[in-house]
């Protein structure tokens, strides 16, 4: 079974590097555009379902990716963005310096990375996302072939973590991370293995 791993396309949160976490943004024009020239370059691939983190610039990402097929496209609570509190909707340039730190630690130091109030830890964020693919797609091998998962950079590189052994300190350690950047993994007898980290179809 193949498992096409998807971050969504811009917003205009994204250009302007506000904290989004789960507010709900929808795509900007280029991320829509990015979504297109995606999904023309994964026409051929035979997807028989799609998963999606429920926000709408996953959500319409997924909706784009789709198509005219007739399959079937999945939210799913647990592929939402890392919960960043009461950062969302800021921009580093606003914290003061308690905040500067503890926002650069989020993409320096994951490790030593205390969230705001309301926040989620990384430790929460991959637990949430490891419990989905656990029990909603290791039980699919033998059902389906292929599958995409419509998320969020934070929550794909959860997944990608958990899915290669990585320990937390190198949870930023991965190409991955462009908007609509995919990343494939092959499951064998609920066994993972990574068939590439990084694509791009624009």
């Amino acid at each position: 079974m193949k498992i096409y791993l998807m971050r969504h396309g811009e917003t205009e949160w994204n250009k302007i590097r506000k904290f989004q976490g789960q507010v709900d943004t929808p795509l900007a024009k280029e991320g829509i555009l990015q979504a297109q020239k995606t999904s023309e370059g994964m026409k051929e691939i035979p997807f028989d379902c799609i998963f999606s983190s429920p926000l709408k610039r996953a959500y319409m990402t997924a909706q784009i990716i789709r198509g005219d097929r007739e399959i079937p496209l999945i939210r799913d609570n647990r592929l939402k963005e890392m919960s960043f509190g009461i950062y969302e909707g800021r921009r580093l340039a606003g914290f003061n310096k308690p905040g500067r730190v503890r926002a650069m630690r989020f993409r320096n130091d994951p490790v030593r990375y205390r969230p705001p109030k309301h926040g989620e830890t990384f430790e929460e964020l991959i637990a949430r996302t490891s419990g989905f693919i656990r029990e909603e797609i290791l039980p699919l091998e033998g059902k389906m072939d292929t599958i995409l998962i419509t998320a969020h950079g934070a929550a794909v590189r959860s997944i990608i973590l958990a899915l290669t052994g990585r320990e937390l300190k190198d949870f930023w350690n991965t190409p991955f991370g462009k908007n609509c950047s995919t990343a494939l993994f092959e499951c064998e007898n609920g066994q993972m293995k990574m068939i590439y980290e990084n694509k791009i179809y624009y």
